[in-house]
């Protein structure tokens, strides 16, 4: 199987499990805290990403933050919880605006969390700069004749890893001086030096904050992959996922 079929399968897998599932609750708990949820928004719950390692991020140096795809936004909330003054959501779906406007308010810091419907950084006002830019982006570069425009395709698949490309070159003019993006991102399948070539290409200098092994990521993700291609030595057992710093030179 060509590599982009492969997480075709993987992506579609993910996102059947998640629809399926008859008992997604309205409000989940991570972190030791509670947030809601709106139907059409992705769980962290369901499978948590970079918000469980956002005490790597040094929010607490930075006087603006933005998060890319925000979802329930969860990282936006913890960036103002940790002292980040301006906080700003930016996600495709209308109803993840809506979800981190009702989680900023639920933890108190709706002063400090803004949220836009923006396709990457089309909501982006003149002159806004940030500190610290951060995205957990779709993972996975299906074939693009295979990919529609929904919600959840375009939570999984960056068909040739075009909205992250922009998302690195773009984003690199946003920042602050001193600025830096984050991105939590899994090794690719069929380009395993894809962040370190957007590094070099956009002048960066590339820093792992944290790693975690494929026995590490949720049963949720993890059931998603075929149990040969799991227990084989070239397969996702290698697989690794990041909490990458891209920081400009």
């Amino acid at each position: 199987m060509e590599a982009r079929d492969f997480e075709l399968l993987i992506g579609q897998n993910i996102i059947d499990r998640y629809r399926s599932d008859e008992n997604r609750a309205t409000v989940f708990e991570l972190l030791g805290k509670e947030w809601d949820l709106l139907d059409d928004v992705w769980p962290p719950s369901y499978s948590p990403g970079g918000e469980l390692f956002a005490d790597h991020i040094p929010f607490d140096t930075m006087g603006s933050f933005l998060e890319m795809g925000c979802g329930t936004g969860i990282m936006c909330v913890l960036a103002a919880l940790a002292g980040t003054e301006r906080v700003l959501g930016l996600d495709l779906n209308p109803a993840a605006v809506r979800n981190t406007e009702l989680n900023a308010a639920r933890h108190g810091v709706a002063d400090r969390v803004s949220a836009r419907h923006s396709d990457l950084y089309s909501a982006v006002r003149p002159g806004e700069r940030f500190d610290g830019i951060y995205w957990n982006p779709p993972f996975l570069d299906a074939p693009e004749d295979k990919v529609d425009s929904s919600i959840w395709h375009e939570t999984m698949f960056d068909p040739a890893y075009a909205k992250l490309r922009r998302f690195v070159r773009e984003g690199r003019e946003l920042l602050n001086p001193g600025g830096a993006i984050y991105l939590w991102f899994g090794e690719a399948f069929g380009n395993p030096t894809l962040i370190h070539d957007l590094a070099e290409e956009n002048d960066c200098t590339l820093h792992v904050l944290k790693k975690i092994q494929m026995s590490e990521i949720p049963d949720a993700l993890a059931d998603a992959f075929p149990g040969e291609l799991i227990a084989g030595d070239e397969g996702p057992a290698s697989w690794h996922l990041h909490l990458l710093e891209l920081r400009p030179r």
